[in-house]
């Protein structure tokens, strides 16, 4: 049994455990009073063997010497662990940074996006940046494992990354920055996927945008599954970014199958 902090870290950091709970750490360390324990991980955490993630939580992170230049262990080691054990929340890694997770993401992702069910303040472990987004529905959404050597996290399909992408895309920098990012995506989706990720968002403007996406990128074999998912479902014309025109809308900028109205300035991705 450890007689001092710094001994049942190393024996948690051996054992290839580097996710810690306070509770955890007091039951290792009976001979220590809960004041004595608090003043000890603060003089831990001033040098840099531990970081705690999040004010409140408890969790702290051990931080091997090998990512003390960085502040923090990689996201895989520790971001599942968090949000499911700490937090007890659902969550999936999303948006621009399950993009680039797939490889198609043109831009370097500063912080990593987080979809949840309820908002949260973001969160910095050590150069990491946290920012969690919200997402209704959250545990029927499909995701998958991201697996490493290091560890694991989940993260949105690629069709759900897709429809992500266009549900946000005000707030991603407009639907051109969102293209390309779906450039790269495209060649990872199947059409069943996207009738699976088209069931659990169940957005009627999200799936005409799709269908508008696709037809202009020339993916005409991915377009089956979204005319199908909309089939028999009333549409209305929806804008492909933004809002409608206030003084209409010529039928030249409609695409007719999907109800979407093409701003002028949007081109087909292979023209």
């Amino acid at each position: 049994m450890a007689h001092h902090l710094s001994d049942a870290l190393d024996a948690c950091e051996r054992s290839g455990k580097l996710n810690v709970l306070a509770a955890e750490l007091q039951a290792a360390l009976p001979g220590v009073s809960p004041e004595g324990l608090r003043k000890a991980l603060h003089r831990q955490q001033q040098r840099g063997r531990l970081v705690r993630l999040s004010r409140g939580s408890d969790h702290w992170l051990i931080v091997p010497l090998h990512y003390a230049q960085v502040g923090a262990p990689p996201l895989e080691m520790w971001l599942d662990f968090y949000c499911r054990k700490t937090l007890r929340l659902p969550y999936y890694v999303g948006l621009l940074s399950a993009a680039e997770n797939y490889g198609a993401s043109p831009y370097a992702v500063m912080v990593t996006q987080v979809m949840v069910e309820k908002p949260r303040r973001p969160i910095v472990v050590g150069r990491h940046e946290v920012v969690f987004h919200t997402r209704t529905r959250l545990e029927e959404m499909p995701v998958r494992w991201q697996e490493t050597p290091t560890g694991r996290f989940r993260v949105s399909t690629p069709e759900l990354t897709v429809l992500d992408l266009i549900q946000r895309e005000t707030m991603l920098g407009g639907i051109a920055r969102v293209r390309e990012v779906l450039a790269g995506l495209w060649p990872r989706c199947a059409p069943e996927g996207f009738t699976e990720a088209l069931d659990a968002v169940n957005s009627l403007p999200v799936a005409q945008r799709l269908g508008a996406l696709l037809v202009l990128d020339q993916q005409a074999g991915l377009v089956k599954p979204v005319s199908s998912w909309l089939r028999g479902k009333t549409l209305r014309l929806v804008p492909l970014e933004g809002e409608l025109p206030r003084d209409g809308t010529s039928p030249d900028d409609i695409n007719k199958d999907f109800k979407v109205w093409l701003p002028a300035n949007i081109q087909g991705a292979n023209t």
